[in-house]
């Protein structure tokens, strides 16, 4: 398992690493045989990022989960990217996080990363 994250101003990234699983930058991602946890975020109301549109355009098959960073303030378009992510791509979408996330947070995604362990997509 990897973590790719899609980080603009470094609160996905610090997220993923808080993980305590390998991760690497969306960006910097080469293609591998190995299940992908992806870590990305929302922007303008709610839209998925380029780059993860990209990235799932050719990796959608190996994602078997998602989080997604936003802000609260944008009401029902906080985290929305997740939702739409998991409509088109049916990956399922474990959580949505504010800022960096919290301890909770991270502590949600870890315990469903071992529970995916030995599961099938």
């Amino acid at each position: 398992m990897i973590v790719v994250f899609d980080s603009l101003t470094g609160q996905c990234q610090r997220f993923a690493e808080k993980l305590g699983v390998p991760c690497i930058d969306i960006l910097e991602y080469e293609p591998m045989d190995e299940d992908i946890f992806l870590v990305t975020r929302s922007w303008d109301f709610g839209k998925v990022t380029e780059e993860t549109k990209a990235f799932l355009e050719h990796e959608a098959a190996k994602v078997v989960g998602v989080a997604v960073g936003g802000n609260r303030n944008w009401g029902t378009n906080f985290g929305a990217a997740g939702d739409k992510i998991h409509d088109e791509y049916n990956i399922e979408l474990v959580l949505k996080f504010e800022g960096s996330g919290f301890t909770k947070d991270v502590e949600i995604v870890q315990q469903w990363l071992e529970s995916y362990k030995g599961r099938t997509k």
